[in-house]
């Protein structure tokens, strides 16, 4: 609307030039053209004009002199300086620069909160730097590192015993180690010599040869199977001791121990209530807490170490150090709410001041709205002339042609070159004047089409929003710190919780425990130990099962392939009396 004052003002300053300056031009074309006919009249009074057939021209041209007229009405037409006068009244009030403070006062709204708010967001800050203080407290209270301290202990004692015992067990290890491969060497000679036997009995062997006269090499066989079955005799009693022994070694602990680890059935046994300490239900709970009714058990912290939870959540240090209640936020939350319920902001803006309502209201009462743009426009489409003069100056020239050479013809030319000047130096700056006017008409007429609706709807949505600032801003910008402030609350919150679950997840891992477990009994004691010794024993003991058979084919194979001192054989059935009954 500020602009609008601006061009109001600029369009009447042009429409007033301009009505002074046509009203000056039709003047002084009323003038030319009366000189002009006056001329035309004293040229008509010639003799020659009596004469026929220059009497019609004459009479003609005389008859056309009517035509020569301004227009009049260009010299009514109503001026505009009350309205300009009512316009510079109203430019004298700077409402631009009104606006701009109004626009100022919205603009300075956040360091004016800033300003009464300074306490507030201090208190607010100092809740907020004891929470980091509490956590801190909070975590250095935690009873991980006692705890860890107590399995530190048992790892480290259990580590010096494996340490200090190492060569002990290595050289236990030597031993074990030559004792099975004297075991495995004297079972492979027996079989060598079972071997040997069976070769060199097969090849040697002559089915024709009596038991006193078989081969060498018959013999040696016979003599190494009854070797082999000799050994096996010396012998085989140790091994089947061995295999009872370590037999009931290596298949008791796979069964006790190395399968039930594997499938926790192990640490179920060790959860028994009252199991390993007849006064305590859970003893995990009981030695760590003193609290055996706790349920605390071996299988569910392995369970967790091997997910690698942290201490905290896999012991249940919550029963002991609850740090859900000690990180509860809910304690700050209510001194910040405090906070915020005490902050008061004050805000005095107007968006337009009375100067500035008056400034519009007069700008809506200049009276533009009121003028007759319609009697403006009119005259802009009309003719300054009552004829176009230049049509007119060439039909006189051509009339003065068909006139016969002398004073009257000289005369009209005369008069005709004479309107053609008034047309160049009269008529075109009427023209282009009545031009100016009809933009300056337009831009007035849009201006004021509506003016005083529109000045009544602009101060009716000041005075709506002037009042939504007086009544509602304070509570819209306390109702936004309060959302911001639990916004704050919403990520300590959040962030709590994430410590929350660190702490309880994360922080102090287990899974080296169940790691160091694993590499124990899953590891040290069953495969390194167990299942070589299940292997050994299996191996030996189905190698003593085979030599019985074994020993008993050597022992009849051998009567076979030995070479006798005395015969052991009948004589043929012929020589033998009454063995045929049906010969007598």
């Amino acid at each position: 609307m500020a602009t609008a004052i601006k061009e109001t003002k600029e369009a009447l300053e042009n429409m007033n030039s301009t009505l002074k300056s046509l009203h000056q031009q039709s003047t002084q074309l009323s003038s030319s053209l009366t000189s002009v006919k006056t001329s035309l009249r004293s040229s008509l009074n010639d003799p020659l004009c009596l004469v026929r057939p220059s009497s019609e021209i004459c009479n003609s041209i005389r008859l056309s002199l009517s035509q020569l007229n301004s227009n009049p009405e260009l010299r009514q037409l109503p001026p505009v300086d009350a309205e300009l006068d009512n316009v510079n009244n109203v430019l004298r009030t700077d409402l631009d620069g009104l606006v701009q403070q109004g626009y100022q006062s919205l603009n300075d709204i956040p360091d004016r909160v800033q300003r009464q708010t300074t306490t507030v967001v201090a208190g607010i800050k100092r809740v907020l730097n004891s929470i980091g203080s509490d956590i801190d407290n909070v975590t250095q209270r935690l009873p991980i590192q006692d705890i860890l301290s107590e399995f530190s202990v048992y790892v480290n004692n259990t580590e010096s015993y494996i340490h200090r015992n190492l060569p002990t067990l290595e050289e236990y290890d030597s031993y074990w180690w030559l004792g099975g491969l004297v075991i495995c060497s004297l079972l492979t000679l027996i079989v060598i010599f079972y071997y040997l036997g069976l070769l060199c009995g097969v090849c040697g062997y002559d089915r024709h040869a009596t038991p006193t006269t078989r081969g060498c090499v018959s013999n040696t066989g016979g003599v190494f199977l009854m070797v082999g079955v000799g050994l096996s005799f010396l012998f085989c009693w140790i091994l089947m001791i061995i295999v009872v022994l370590t037999f009931v070694f290596g298949a008791n602990v796979e069964k006790l121990i190395c399968e039930p680890y594997t499938s926790k059935e192990l640490f179920q046994v060790l959860d028994t209530p009252y199991l390993l300490n007849e006064d305590w239900e859970y003893y995990l709970s009981g030695k760590l807490f003193n609290k055996s009714k706790m349920k605390l058990t071996f299988e569910q912290v392995y369970s967790d170490c091997k997910k690698n939870r942290g201490t905290y959540g896999t012991l249940h240090l919550q029963n002991s150090f609850n740090i859900s209640e000690r990180l509860n936020i809910n304690e700050h939350t209510g001194s910040i709410s405090s906070e915020l319920e005490s902050l008061k902001v004050n805000l005095n803006i107007f968006l337009l001041g009375a100067a500035g309502r008056k400034n519009l209201q007069d700008f809506a009462a200049c009276g533009i709205d009121r003028m007759n743009y319609d009697s403006y426009l009119a005259q802009t489409g009309k003719s300054p002339a009552g004829v176009n003069l230049l049509s007119f100056a060439y039909d006189l020239e051509a009339k003065a042609n068909s006139l016969p050479p002398g004073n009257l013809r000289n005369s009209l030319k005369r008069d005709a070159q004479t309107i053609k000047t008034i047309h160049q130096q009269r008529v075109l700056p009427i023209e282009q004047s009545l031009s100016t006017l009809y933009q300056s008409v337009k831009i007035l007429q849009r201006t004021g089409n509506g003016l005083l609706e529109r000045v009544t709807r602009i101060l009716a949505s000041l005075d709506f929003a002037q009042n939504f600032i007086t009544n509602n801003t304070s509570s819209v910008i306390i109702e936004e710190t309060k959302k911001y402030g639990r916004t704050i609350i919403g990520y300590f919150e959040h962030y709590l919780q994430w410590i929350e679950f660190s702490i309880s997840e994360k922080v102090a891992s287990c899974k080296p425990v169940a790691t160091a477990l694993d590499t124990a009994v899953d590891v040290f004691l069953c495969s390194y130990i167990i299942d070589p010794l299940n292997l050994f024993w299996f191996g030996i003991g189905k190698a003593t099962v085979f030599l019985l058979p074994a020993l008993i084919f050597a022992v009849k194979l051998a009567k076979y392939y030995r070479r006798m001192d005395s015969e052991d054989v009948y004589d043929d059935v012929e020589t033998i009396p009454m063995k045929n009954p049906s010969q007598h």
